[in-house]
């Protein structure tokens, strides 16, 4: 008897960002989802936006999308990437500069009723985030995400 085994959503946003299947992102996560980047300057909602985003990124910068971790519980997931990319296509109004990469990234997910309701993206290396802030792309300041356990204040 053959069993499929349904995927994790942590693995299923990876195989979909990563093969440029972003429709597969439908199935888990959610059409309001709230979506924080240092790559943004606000945080956006929506599924599409976050689609029009990665499909974007996926052009212009033709990364190779290796996953170096993920985890999955009951209400919170991520995943660890590591983006090696190379800037050949204009990236929204960021013209290509054939600049190469690499960024480890990683994609913090808060899971409710079985789809991703927010999608927060931090970055590990700044090799990515520096090239863009170098050519005047917008970065966030002062994010604040909400912590499971909040440290001592001093």
């Amino acid at each position: 008897m053959n069993i499929q085994k349904k995927k994790s959503i942590a693995r299923e946003i990876y195989e979909g960002f990563q093969r440029g299947e972003l429709e597969r992102w439908d199935a888990v996560i959610s059409p309001d989802v709230v979506v924080k980047s240092p790559g943004l300057r606000e945080p956006v909602k929506g599924i599409e936006s976050l689609k029009k985003w990665g499909s974007e990124f996926l052009k212009a910068l033709e990364p190779r999308i290796d996953l170096i971790d993920e985890y999955e519980g009951s209400d919170r997931a991520f995943i660890a990437v590591n983006l090696n990319w190379k800037h050949v296509k204009p990236f929204f109004n960021l013209q290509p500069t054939g600049r190469e990469g690499t960024s480890i990234e990683y994609f913090i997910l808060k899971v409710e009723n079985g789809r991703v309701a927010e999608f927060q993206v931090a970055d590990a290396s700044l090799d990515l985030a520096l090239y863009l802030w170098d050519r005047g792309w917008p970065q966030a300041h002062g994010l604040h995400p909400v912590p499971i356990v909040k440290g001592i204040e001093r």
